[in-house]
């Protein structure tokens, strides 16, 4: 149902790029959606790959770590695409700085072009916060307009605007 709505809202935007971590989730789902539609995709990775498998796609199992491996794959063969390669602690919190980098990715790809920012997860945030959350405050501290889709099977919206 996510990848369904994540591809409308590619479909119905048709943006150039897609930039995003490809974390476990809604991360690999949205690149992995951008690239079924010709949409390049770029790719941050806040620390070196390694740790970030560890720490961030390998805990939910090894389906994760081989669309990882597909995304990944697709990016370094297609010169579209990027990947940006933090060098950040892997011990530290190193997604909030990680947020950052990815926005910036987006801006300079953009070329002043408009970013929009795309959240996973209920409108209304989650108790306690998720990385999510953090992402889509940042964003809107930045005047990004801000998309949430709500990967809840019965909710009554998929997209919401901030």
């Amino acid at each position: 149902m996510v990848a369904a709505r994540v591809g409308h809202l590619l479909t119905t935007l048709r943006p150039f790029a897609v930039v995003s971590a490809a974390a476990a989730g809604a991360d690999l789902v949205v690149l992995q959606e951008a690239i079924r539609r010709g949409i390049s995709a770029h790719v941050v990775l806040p620390i070196e790959r390694e740790d970030f498998v560890q720490q961030s796609v390998a805990d939910t199992g090894q389906e994760w770590v081989q669309r990882f491996d597909a995304v990944l794959a697709h990016v370094l063969s297609d010169r579209r695409c990027s990947v940006v390669e933090g060098d950040a602690d892997p011990s530290t919190a190193w997604y909030e700085g990680g947020h950052d980098q990815l926005l910036r990715r987006a801006e300079d790809l953009a070329g002043g072009d408009v970013v929009l920012a795309l959240t996973v997860r209920p409108p209304e945030g989650e108790v306690p916060p998720s990385v999510s959350d953090a992402f889509a405050a940042r964003a809107e501290r930045l005047g990004l307009l801000t998309l949430c889709i709500d990967p809840r099977p019965r909710s009554a919206s998929t997209v919401v605007v901030r």
